[in-house]
């Protein structure tokens, strides 16, 4: 079995015992340390006190369902979620990418489906990672990435992006005020293709990004939409 390189340990929130019994074998022969939560309360609790670096929330869980969870670990967490589901419609899928998510993953599953999911997300980090080494980026909107510490800093006020958000962010500030078409950013973020991709995750994102930055600047709108074509950053 392929070896999954982490710094902290995994955590699973699924209320299946069973299920969370067998992953945490198989895991812990990948020689992972694993967190196990049964609802979604008990998983953003472990967020908050053991940092993992890894997270697959299942969507059916009591107290609170694994999109509250996945939208409340966002708050404090930029860690990998992988979403389970017993059955995904575009729409769920659509809300879990608003909540956070990077990736779903329809039960029942292989376990080796799983994991090759998980080195993927983990395989374009890294590799994103290495390309922006040593990079600082800004725009005179006062945006700026520093890739030696991984930040983003709005105004000199830190953000918090995901991963895929991250990489529509890196995305528009390499291309200097030039417009970044749909087709581009959605390359960008699965450059090995994915059946399961919807065109509107781009544009979920995109959502995402624009809230954050009018949660610290209310009169500022960064990315500017150019109609039927994509995305740019405003400069000023």
């Amino acid at each position: 079995m392929d070896k999954l390189q982490l710094e902290g340990p995994i955590l699973i929130a699924d209320d299946d015992a069973s299920l969370v019994s067998f992953l945490q074998e198989y895991f812990g022969a990948l020689n992972c340390r694993v967190l196990a939560a049964s609802d979604g309360q008990r998983a953003v609790e472990l967020v908050k006190t053991e940092a993992p670096s890894f997270i697959i929330l299942d969507i059916m869980m009591p107290f609170m369902d694994g999109t509250t969870a996945c939208w409340e670990i966002r708050k404090i967490s930029s860690a990998p979620i992988v979403m389970l589901t017993a059955k995904i419609e575009e729409e769920d899928k659509i809300r879990g990418f608003e909540r956070g998510a990077d990736d779903y993953l329809c039960k029942p599953f292989s376990p080796r489906e799983l994991v090759a999911r998980m080195q993927a997300i983990l395989r374009r980090m890294r590799t994103s990672e290495r390309k922006a080494s040593g990079l600082i980026l800004n725009n005179n909107a006062n945006l700026s990435y520093d890739s030696e510490s991984h930040r983003f800093y709005w105004k000199k006020a830190p953000l918090q992006f995901t991963y895929q958000e991250a990489q529509i962010v890196i995305t528009l500030l390499k291309m200097q005020g030039k417009v970044c078409t749909r087709e581009h950013l959605l390359n960008v973020l699965y450059p090995l293709g994915d059946k399961d991709v919807v065109d509107r995750i781009v544009d979920v994102h995109i959502g995402n990004i624009r809230q954050k930055i009018r949660d610290t600047d209310p009169e500022f709108d960064l990315i500017e939409t150019v109609r039927s074509i994509g995305y740019r950053l405003k400069e000023g």
